[in-house]
């Protein structure tokens, strides 16, 4: 008869639901202001206090409903649970009936609490419901990351309830720092709460966010612009200052009589040039409005003025669900929408990340796009995010037709159209407005006064336009110009057909570069698994002779360093430490090349990772701890390889990379380390390989970091080898090792190699 049986929890989800997921210091205080904007607050204050001391702390204090004993023990410490998101966040309480707007959730993963961890070992909280008393939790996160065998809920934190009357809201004070905080990061900081609330949020809903920082009082006196102090209230105000500067286009999905209908509306200057209806053929997007702007070289200089930094440096389209800022949309150097993949296609005609900005807002109805559980990864890929992108881009289009081809070539429109009677002329103007739109699918229009004007105003500085320019000119001449003017009619004539050519197979290429991006995708993984296989496999007789040959090799070398031994020990010959350490390196490193090879026989390919090869270091290293080390090694550690989309393409052994990778690994596992994270940096033509463990640390005792690296030298009842043997390797690598300690605790071991 079967029986019943359940998970046991390991302490070590905390990290796995936290500190893994929420990666980076600013996402965490997002995490926890979005809970605050979640809790109905109007008001959050940031506190960066005693920074530059040896107890410096983050307090976070805002003015939310607060939470009462039960919601701690039932929402609160209950892991992974989202009230929010079950919708009984607000059952029991007529807090949200208080204030004007019902706001929606920013948040329901249930983890975001799990963000003071990321930013501080130590928290207390303070919370206070209306007309309740006060409960405090005093939280020491390192107590779950002591032992992973321990489970998570035989770990308490401490309680307590105090009668004393506060407003309500919640208080968190973050201590022991896992970070480094100075003014360049609060400003970071500064820069990207502005853009964390939505700037189209609506005027009844109130949310301010205030960033306090003593220690930088003094050096805020010294400036006048916004943009360089610290202290003082976060506003995001650049979308107002470019409305009477440049081109945007609004569009905005919501239902109307049981339809769902798309509103676009064009405006140049402000100033209204055409407005269009259409019935949505989308299934997921319902409530969903896209702001772009045109960054004409005007909006450019208004913005770098008011702003102290390019465009290009601030960000391009982000994206806003509830109200609060999705990653990493819109933020430097970050293309998830493909833009500039785009625009690579057709770059004069297509618009990137560096000539346009905007928001993107996402309401609570548009219930098919959902934030990824890895905070910064965007928004989740299925279908309500593909019909969200193919709407993005038929409005960039719309915004390209109008800036870009106005102006690259300029448009027929007829001087005498207002001659014509009132009918043909609105006929005219619809049929303008639906090749500037690219739809036949109208069902209802609006337009400017200054429609034409615009246009034509723009017209001016196009190859059509300018061509007209030189014809009138020449006309106007008394000079006999029959033969220039019939040329000049000719290239307008040709220059209409290139323009058509080019829209008709615009569509074709866009699908074409789509086709040709998951191509190269697929190809690139396959590459990738060509270094690992994915399974155990066979050996054929040449690779069992070639396998045979080398192990026998490095047997021969053992049995020889252990016969050499033994006769001088025979012979009573004195044999100083030296020697014995000699031979005991001799054995170690054959030793781990035989092990190497038992790894690689039925995992890789044995004949190519015996040889130097030209391959991405990052892929091989990646599927070296998936496909081979997790899969043959029993190590408890836990290790963690943060992926990066860039390769690395360099020359080295994979034998020998393998005795550097095990050998750090066993040197965490030897420092009581329970995780071990593998990073990398690239710089143009250099690579950093970080291995960063949570163990104890470099004995205190050592002086010189670069003993650690000696022959024989050991803390622990080890050879002393390993160190020695990744650095000799690394050494003829032409790279360098370095150790660094790591925060908290812990070390990281550097490895620099270059191309």
């Amino acid at each position: 008869m079967p029986k019943e049986m359940q998970f046991k929890v390991s302490s070590a989800l905390k990290d796995i639901i936290g500190r893994d997921l929420i990666n980076d210091d600013l996402i965490a205080i997002f995490e926890l202001v979005k809970n605050s904007y979640d809790a109905h607050a109007t008001k959050v204050d940031i506190y960066f206090e005693n920074l530059y001391s040896n107890n410096p702390s983050i307090k976070i204090v805002d003015n939310g409903k607060g939470m009462s004993f039960d919601d701690l023990r039932d929402k609160w410490l209950f892991l992974a649970y989202s009230a929010k998101k079950d919708g009984t966040e607000d059952d029991n309480t007529d807090f949200r009936d208080k204030i004007n707007t019902k706001r929606a959730y920013a948040g329901a993963k249930g983890i975001g609490r799990f963000s003071c961890d990321r930013l501080g070992s130590k928290l207390l909280l303070e919370t206070t419901k209306e007309n309740s008393s006060t409960e405090i939790l005093d939280v020491d996160w390192e107590k779950f990351e002591e032992d992973a065998k321990k489970e998570f809920i035989d770990i308490s934190v401490k309680h307590e309830t105090s009668s004393e009357e506060k407003e309500h809201g919640t208080i968190l004070t973050i201590t022991n720092l896992r970070g480094e905080w100075d003014r360049k990061k609060l400003l970071k900081l500064k820069d990207a709460l502005a853009k964390l609330i939505n700037p189209n949020q609506n005027n009844d809903d109130e949310f301010e966010i205030y960033l306090y920082s003593e220690d930088e009082e003094n050096e805020d006196k010294k400036y006048n612009e916004y943009h360089k102090i610290v202290n003082g209230k976060i506003v995001n105000h650049i979308f107002e200052t470019l409305d009477l500067k440049t081109t945007k286009i609004i569009t905005k999905v919501f239902p109307r009589n049981n339809e769902s209908i798309i509103q676009t509306a064009l405006y140049e200057a402000n100033e209204l040039v055409y407005e269009i209806e259409e019935v949505s053929k989308y299934k997921y997007l319902n409530k969903i409005e896209y702001i772009v702007y045109f960054l004409n070289q005007s909006a450019k200089s208004t913005f770098t003025r008011r702003m102290g930094i390019e465009p290009v440096g601030y960000g391009h389209i982000f994206v806003y669900k509830n109200g609060i800022r999705i990653y990493p949309y819109g933020e430097r150097g970050e293309d998830p929408l493909k833009m500039d993949n785009r625009k690579a296609q057709g770059y004069a005609r297509n618009l990137g990340t560096r000539e346009v900005i905007g928001f993107i807002d996402i309401g609570s109805e548009t219930i098919g796009l959902k934030e990824t559980s890895s905070r910064g990864d965007g928004l989740e890929k299925n279908e309500a995010y593909d019909e969200f992108r193919n709407l993005f881009y038929t409005i960039l289009k719309r915004l390209e037709k109008y800036t870009v081809s106005i102006i690259d070539w300029g448009r027929d429109l007829s001087d005498d159209y207002v001659n014509l009677d009132e009918d043909k002329r609105f006929d005219a103007l619809v049929d303008l407005i639906k090749k500037l739109a690219n739809t036949d699918d109208i069902i209802n229009v609006n337009y400017g006064d200054k429609l034409i004007a615009h246009i034509k105003e723009k017209e001016k500085t196009s190859a059509t336009g300018i061509i007209k320019s030189i014809k009138a000119d020449l006309m106007s001449g008394k000079a006999d110009t029959d033969k220039l003017l019939n040329r000049l009619s000719k290239a307008e004539s040709t220059i209409r057909n290139i323009q058509e050519i080019a829209e008709e197979t615009e569509t074709k290429i866009e699908e074409k570069t789509k086709e040709n991006e998951q191509l190269k995708s697929e190809k690139k993984q396959k590459e990738k698994q060509v270094l690992f296989l994915q399974a155990d496999r066979t050996l054929d007789a040449d690779e069992l002779v070639n396998l045979q040959h080398h192990i026998g090799i490095n047997a021969e070398l053992i049995n020889g360093s252990i016969t050499n031994f033994k006769r001088k020990i025979d012979k009573k010959e004195t044999i100083s430490k030296e020697e014995v350490i000699d031979i005991l390196d001799e054995i170690s490193i054959a030793n781990q090349k035989i092990i190497a090879i038992n790894k690689y026989a039925t995992k890789a390919d044995f004949l190519t990772n015996s040889e130097t090869i030209q391959k991405d270091i990052v892929a091989f290293i990646e599927q070296y701890i998936s496909n081979i080390h997790k899969v043959i090694s029993n190590n408890k550690i836990q290790i963690e390889v943060q992926s990066t989309n860039d390769e690395f393409i360099t020359n080295f052994k994979p034998m020998e990379m393998t005795i550097i990778i095990d050998n750090i690994i066993n040197n965490a596992r030897k420092a009581k380390a329970s995780k071990l994270v593998i990073a990398f940096e690239l710089h143009n033509n250099n690579i950093n390989l970080l291995f960063k463990d949570n163990g104890v640390g470099l004995d205190k005792k050592i002086e010189n970091k670069e003993d650690i690296f000696g022959k024989g030298y050991t803390t622990t009842k080890g050879s002393g080898l390993g160190l020695y043997h990744v650095k000799k390797i690394i050494n003829s690598m032409n790279g360098s090792i370095d150790i660094i300690k790591n925060t908290p605790k812990g070390i990281i071991i550097k490895i620099g190699l270059k191309k």
